[in-house]
Order: C-alpha cells, then sequence, then structure tokens
C-alpha cells in the first residue's frame, strides 16, 4: 500500500505502528487493546452515529464486535498521512471485510479519517470519521468504486 507522507518522515513510522496496533484490535475484537489507543475524550463520527467520549465509544464496539469473526481484513487506499510533533492525521478509503465472504457481497469503500494526539509519549486515537458520499438529488449512498488493477495500454 503506497502511502503518501507530509512531515516528520521519523514520526510518520510512529503514527503508522499505531495504526498497525489499531488495526490488529480490531480485526482481532480485543476491543480493551482498541480503547488503549483512544483518547478518554475521543470523538466519532460514523456513517450512522455520532459519539463523544470513551464509554460511547466502547458501547458502540461492544455492540458490532459480535460480527467480528476470524478473516477479518482492513484494507486502505489514496492514504495520505500528515505528521507533526503532537498530532497526526491520516485520511484514506478503507473498507473492513470477511476475507472468506468476499465472493457474497462486497462491502463498499469508505472514506476515513483518523486524528491522532501525541499523548504522555503515546499516539492516541482522539477522533475517527467514516462516512461515503452522498447523492444530494436521491438522499442515497454514492459508492466509491474499486481501482482497476490494470491499465490497458494501446
Amino acid at each position: 500500500m503506497k502511502i503518501q507522507i507530509d512531515g516528520d518522515q521519523h514520526l510518520a513510522q510512529e503514527v503508522l505502528q499505531q495504526i498497525q496496533l489499531w488495526d490488529n484490535a480490531i480485526i482481532s475484537t480485543k476491543i480493551n487493546e482498541l480503547l488503549n489507543q483512544c483518547s478518554k475524550d475521543i470523538s466519532m463520527f460514523d456513517v450512522s452515529c455520532q459519539l463523544n467520549g470513551i464509554d460511547e465509544y466502547k458501547n458502540e464496539w461492544q455492540k458490532f464486535s459480535p460480527y467480528f469473526s476470524e478473516g477479518m481484513k482492513i484494507s486502505r487506499r489514496n492514504v495520505k498521512l500528515y505528521a507533526s510533533e503532537e498530532l497526526a492525521i491520516l485520511h484514506c478509503h478503507s473498507k473492513v471485510e470477511n476475507v472468506a465472504m468476499k465472493d457474497k457481497g462486497m462491502m463498499p469503500w469508505c472514506r476515513t479519517t483518523l486524528c491522532l494526539q501525541k499523548q504522555n509519549n503515546q499516539w492516541r486515537v482522539v477522533h475517527q470519521h467514516i462516512s461515503m458520499p452522498i447523492d444530494m438529488l436521491t438522499g442515497k449512498a454514492v459508492f466509491l468504486k474499486d481501482e482497476p488493477k490494470l491499465r490497458m495500454v494501446i
């Protein structure tokens, strides 16, 4: 996965390591590990709701964790990371899917932003935003297309 980095390269690598821990906690549904990576006043704007604070965030993960099973995978594309001494912002298209069920239905790509702040020498997620574009005329979600794997050259 190609990542465009703006800012301090060393700090960006720290943030990417933290994001890997974040991903591992999500796909293994280790909610306490996930919460340890969050600020107590985390906020989240999700496709279906808005959450404020670690307790609301925990409740949301407890509600959805039964739907996560072995074979879960997080994919990202068009990743851009801004990193400075105390703040990092990662935005991309992402999706979470079960590899075993990939043929049964396509999970949509979502627009995703993670904002991390360095607190007591650890990068913690302070804000998460997940959304899908909406067609303003119909009010329906606009699905972000898969990128072509090969390009034909004529």
